[in-house]
């Protein structure tokens, strides 16, 4: 369950995420929604981003075609993407659950604040050396 004061992400959970790592953000009250409920097998990156970016949803992902979709642009040349957030992750899948734990608190904290901004996205990596965020 969400505890008091925790904004809830909408996260599109891609193919290539294990079930542990999506079982833990729901676990701490986020809304999860699984890529393979909502499309065909093999459904092309940008089509999964475009409705991800109508639902302003972050898409959890081991899929590096990402990052070439959703990533900071200045403003004003933003061609696409504009409501569309990204949790990647650099580092094999058993290692991923263990990193989410140890970060989530952060994650959540820079999600909040995501919200006060006018450029809402929030663009996260995840690896063995720490979390860098965007």
């Amino acid at each position: 369950m969400a505890a008091v004061g925790r904004a809830r992400m909408l996260l599109l959970i891609d193919e290539n995420v294990p079930n542990s790592v999506a079982e833990f953000f729901a676990s701490r009250g986020h809304d999860v929604r699984f890529v393979r409920d909502l499309f065909p097998a093999g459904t092309p990156d940008p089509v999964i981003a475009t409705i991800g970016d109508r639902l302003s949803a972050i898409v959890v992902t081991w899929d590096r075609d990402f990052e070439k979709l959703v990533r900071r642009i200045p403003q004003g040349n933003r061609a696409a993407f504009r409501r569309l957030g990204r949790i990647s992750f650099r580092c094999n899948e058993v290692k991923g659950r263990e990193l989410l734990e140890r970060w989530i608190d952060l994650l959540e904290f820079h999600y909040r604040r995501s919200l006060e901004e006018t450029d809402f996205r929030m663009i996260v990596q995840i690896q063995p050396s720490g979390v860098k965020l965007t």
